[in-house]
């Protein structure tokens, strides 16, 4: 339900109608609102601290000024004050009585690609991408281990620990019907190959912890569902819940590994992506008069950890050893995925409101990793 208060914002911004949307898996509520424009209303989940919520708007909104595939904030209550904190009714979030996080941002439009997209729709995407790289990086970019390769190298031990006694665990009726089959099929799958698989992984990855690369802000969660497609062009970029300072390798391994391509021939989608991560045309806001460099001293960046630290230049894309770091992100991060399922499913008992949603990513997942590896 929507709080009074949210929803006399939301008559002042004109909004005439509210619709709520499927849930995912992040545990946020989103609606569609209709009226003078279509927007956008979001309920973060329980437990999300405003001030990660701030540096995400920070961000957004600087690069939402000049590159018009992300959206816009707008003000909830900008003249209400029944709002549990009057000083953000001005801001890009606002705060109900009971202290959940609300946003409304500009809808975008256009659809997602189907899984079974062409590799030159997939490519498109990675256009749109290096387009959305380079302007997250005039925010900043510096040298410093990649925090991607550390979480990962973290999961995988923690997972060794963890996941044995899942995968001992009878399931017979301790998970739904709807995921039981799937189930299942992920569990025989980690019997089989994830005792050889967790030190392979993390053979490769051991090198690269202490190495320096180039980061900046990224997305870390930009798959097909996130990226809208209209006449085979990009024409909006949502989500961006795990956007962080990482290695770029990170999102260009996030979107190959959405699609079918990369379950059938994984080498060649990447091969295709990295060729295709290179701006070729500006897609900047035709309102933007000032140089995007500006943004990053205004004050809405004020607030980026790590703003002061010295600038460092985009990776060496045509190096074998960046084709390397995004092919090994991708199998690495499907492998986990698996296995985190597995974890969450039977040892935590983590409840989702859409199971067919979760069974159809444990397929995906199963298809994923249990497909040709080769290089």
């Amino acid at each position: 339900m929507i709080p009074a208060e949210i929803r006399s914002g939301l008559q002042r911004q004109g909004v005439t109608s509210i619709t709520p949307l499927p849930p995912g898996f992040s545990g946020a509520r989103v609606f569609r609102c209709s009226g003078s424009e279509t927007l956008v209303l979001r309920c973060w989940p329980d437990g999300t601290a405003v001030e990660r919520v701030h540096e995400i708007h920070s961000v957004v909104s600087a690069v939402a000024s000049t590159l018009e595939l992300l959206p816009q904030y707008k003000p909830i209550d900008p003249h209400g004050s029944s709002l549990a904190n009057a000083s953000l009714a001005n801001a890009s979030l606002a705060i109900d009585a009971a202290g959940r996080i609300w946003e409304l941002a500009t809808w975008m439009p256009g659809q997602p690609l189907e899984d079974d997209a062409p590799l030159r729709s997939i490519g498109e995407g990675a256009v749109a991408i290096a387009h959305l790289h380079d302007a997250l990086g005039r925010l900043g970019r510096w040298h410093q281990p990649a925090p991607a390769i550390a979480e990962r190298l973290q999961r995988l031990a923690w997972l060794n620990q963890h996941l044995p006694g899942c995968l001992a665990t009878d399931l017979d009726g301790r998970v739904h019907p709807s995921v039981a089959a799937a189930l299942v099929r992920a569990c025989r799958l980690l019997q089989q190959r994830w005792p050889t698989t967790a030190p392979r992984l993390t053979r490769a990855l051991t090198p690269l912890a202490d190495q320096e690369f180039p980061l900046q802000y990224v997305l870390r969660d930009i798959h097909r569902e996130h990226m809208l497609f209209s006449a085979e062009k990009v024409v909006g970029i949502i989500d961006f819940d795990a956007l962080r300072v990482d290695t770029v390798a990170v999102d260009l391994a996030r979107w190959a590994t959405s699609f079918s391509q990369f379950r059938i021939a994984p080498a060649q989608t990447i091969d295709r992506i990295l060729a295709d991560y290179r701006p070729t045309t500006p897609l900047f806001r035709q309102s933007a008069s000032r140089q995007f460099d500006a943004a990053s001293a205004a004050d809405p960046t004020s607030g980026i950890p790590g703003s002061g630290l010295p600038k460092s230049g985009i990776p060496e894309l045509d190096a074998p050893e960046f084709r390397t770091l995004v092919l090994t992100l991708a199998e690495t991060s499907l492998w986990i995925s698996l296995a985190n399922w597995v974890v969450w499913l039977v040892g935590e008992s983590r409840q989702f409101p859409d199971l067919q949603l979760v069974s159809r990513r444990l397929d995906r997942l199963i298809e994923s990793v249990d497909g040709p590896t080769k290089r």
